[in-house]
């Protein structure tokens, strides 16, 4: 039976990633050579154009922000080494999240800053081989629709279930939640499913506050008419125990 292995990794925020995780999550991927990788949004964190702290005048946060150099760190220590790891052969997705989008409310609000700031011009991810797939667009992976993900009510993986009538995988919560609606017609089932973070979980603006984020990433299996298994990673401290049984510490 053909079958198509692949992970995912969503919300990154470069450079306030968990950097125990990704380096043991690079070492998933050199051991398990994945056919598909999907990058699910808010990959990079953009803190130099955050406008939440700019409309608050929160000088201090974006002192010595730079949006070029947050591009430059992104390729050497996050976008190469993995695709070194990555076959020729496997099918990279980039979706863009809310976070690359402010890059272009950034551009509306200073359009001196067009031709320079953009994250295609910056990353050239389509002559990299990338798919790039616009913030709040999808692309079909088999039966699984991959999104970056909006809702952030307490029961979002319904909401999302109910609102795409698909098996959506999203992120942007930081947390894994799961939802299953089963439609009368041929008996199957629809699912989503909230894949957690790869940031750090106590962000600078959340003031130690207490939250409900998780770390860790998904991985999946396509088979058959694109039927599927898909299998949340939670980590702990940066350490998982793969699909494989194997420790990542």
């Amino acid at each position: 039976m053909n079958r198509q292995f692949g992970i995912c990794v969503y919300d990154l925020h470069y450079p306030h990633h968990h950097r125990k995780l990704w380096k043991n999550i690079l070492k998933f991927i050199g051991e398990n050579k994945p056919d598909v990788f999907v990058f699910g949004g808010d990959n990079m964190n953009f803190d130099a154009v955050d406008h939440w702290l700019h409309e608050r005048g929160l000088v201090r946060q974006l002192e010595g922000k730079r949006i070029l150099a947050e591009y430059e760190g992104f390729k050497s220590e996050i976008l190469t080494p993995l695709e070194k790891l990555l076959s020729k052969t496997c099918r990279k997705i980039w979706i863009n999240g809310n976070h690359e989008d402010w890059v272009k409310l950034a551009i509306e609000k200073n359009p001196q800053g067009e031709g320079y700031w953009e994250v295609e011009r910056n990353l050239k991810l389509k002559e990299r081989g990338w798919e790039v797939v616009e913030c709040g667009k999808h692309i079909k992976v088999g039966k699984l629709v991959f999104v970056h993900g909006q809702y952030t009510n307490q029961y979002h993986s319904k909401k999302m279930v109910d609102v795409y009538e698909r098996n959506v995988v999203y992120g942007h919560n930081h947390t894994f939640q799961a939802y299953t609606k089963i439609t009368p017609v041929e008996n199957e089932p629809h699912m989503g499913m909230s894949i957690p973070a790869a940031c750090e979980l106590n962000p600078e603006y959340m003031r130690n506050k207490p939250n409900a984020w998780v770390n860790g990433f998904g991985v999946f299996f396509i088979y058959g008419r694109g039927n599927f298994n898909l299998y949340p990673i939670i980590a702990i401290d940066g350490q998982f125990v793969g699909i494989d049984g194997k420790f990542y510490g």
